[in-house]
């Protein structure tokens, strides 16, 4: 295999649901993200070969977004573009795709893509074209549907609040313990938004306000300064006799991110210097059961430190997403993972859970904080919805 690397990586603030990006089609915003990205990088358009995005919940009259962002930002016809779905862990399935592509020899230059606007998700009637007659039809709300993660699809539906929920009684995990991980993690995303560590990450993305006025959105947008452990202990469950609540999941939220995945030929080519070089004997991509699908980000990782010949005591930082506190404490314990190494900066339950992009924007911000803590070593796993995983392994250059 040819070594690759993560030429560099940027993102949107993560916006709201109805916040400041909704605005924007996840297009619209992310291509703004990729003309940035090239601009920063100094590499011609005609240098990126493929572009490959995730993204989950799809507008059809955005099909194919990827080929969209290419075209909007001048990237040439000849350039392939897809978009993939694999849940919650898309982007970082599209930044394995394209970083294989590079190992093989494919291609030199892949732009990796994650995006998502729930704010602009659609609504569906699906028996529409052909009539309804005398009876009525069902509005389908596609966020609210994406929540199935397909499993209505093989007759046995559970939302992602009862897998959180299974989850929480298979790993004996307290609602006290929830809260207290979700203050954890808006404390240490409002910390870094703070501090601006984030900033070197985040292009900033000009968006129409209600009244009509251009403004630049630039911070993240969900994070809570101002939340304590009494305010999270009032929540009401969002299923009856439960334990899992707004406050300890994460939110639905809009976002795009991108990375530039290049050879070390290319790297010589154009003098350039990348963010870290990406282990191609660790990404890795797998299933496990949906009814405790928390626990394919431990086995993704698992698999990825396995085939790279490391252990955990071998990371220097761990990133791994959260869809809800409850599974990343199960994650965590069930890991044996460093909590002092552990999503520093916050992570999806304080940050945002914008499901198409999130698994990359983890990458992105592991290479970048590599750099600015002056480490070497660490990985990203991302738990998905119907039981998907997948991880990688970044070193720092």
């Amino acid at each position: 295999m040819f070594k690759v690397y993560l030429l560099d990586g940027l993102r949107t603030a993560i916006g709201k649901f109805g916040g400041r990006l909704s605005s924007l089609r996840p297009t619209e915003f992310t291509a703004t993200v990729v003309s940035e990205l090239i601009k920063r990088t100094g590499i011609p358009l005609d240098a990126v070969e493929q572009v490959i995005a995730g993204k989950v919940v799809q507008d059809l009259t955005e099909s194919n977004p990827a080929r969209i962002v290419a075209r909007r930002v001048g990237i040439p016809d000849s350039a392939p573009a897809f978009t993939l779905n694999m849940q919650c862990a898309s982007g970082m399935a599209a930044l394995i795709l394209a970083a294989q592509q590079i190992a093989m020899g494919n291609a030199d230059c892949v732009l990796a893509l994650g995006m998502e606007s729930l704010s602009r998700a659609p609504f569906m009637l699906s028996r529409a074209r052909w009539g309804y007659r005398l009876g009525n039809g069902e509005l389908v709300d596609t966020v609210k549907e994406s929540g199935f993660a397909g499993s209505k699809m093989w007759g046995d539906p559970w939302t992602m609040i009862e897998v959180a929920e299974h989850h929480a009684k298979v790993d004996g995990i307290t609602r006290a313990e929830m809260d207290d991980y979700a203050l954890q993690s808006h404390q240490k995303a409002a910390q870094a938004v703070r501090s601006g560590r984030l900033k070197p990450e985040i292009v900033p993305i000009e968006v129409l306000e209600k009244r009509g006025e251009t403004q630049v959105f630039e911070v993240d947008e969900h994070v809570r300064n101002d939340i304590d452990l009494d305010e999270l202990a009032r929540l009401n469950p969002i299923m009856q006799g439960g334990s899992i609540t707004a406050g300890n999941s994460s939110g639905l939220n809009d976002a795009g991110a991108a990375g530039l995945v290049v050879s070390e030929k290319f790297i010589s080519d154009h003098s350039l210097t990348p963010l870290a070089e990406v282990d191609m004997r660790a990404g890795t991509m797998i299933g496990c059961d949906p009814t405790l699908m928390g626990y394919s980000a431990n086995e993704a990782l698992d698999m990825a430190l396995s085939r790279a010949g490391l252990v955990v005591d071998d990371l220097d930082l761990i990133e791994c997403n959260e869809g809800f506190a409850v599974q990343l404490v199960a994650c965590a314990r069930k890991g044996n993972w460093p909590l002092d190494r552990l999503n520093l900066d916050g992570g999806s339950v304080g940050l945002g859970h914008p499901v198409g992009m999130s698994g990359l924007r983890i990458a992105v911000h592991l290479a970048h904080a590599l750099v600015n803590k002056d480490l070497s070593l660490g990985a990203a796993t991302v738990p998905a919805g119907s039981g998907l995983g997948a991880a990688i392994v970044l070193k720092r250059t």
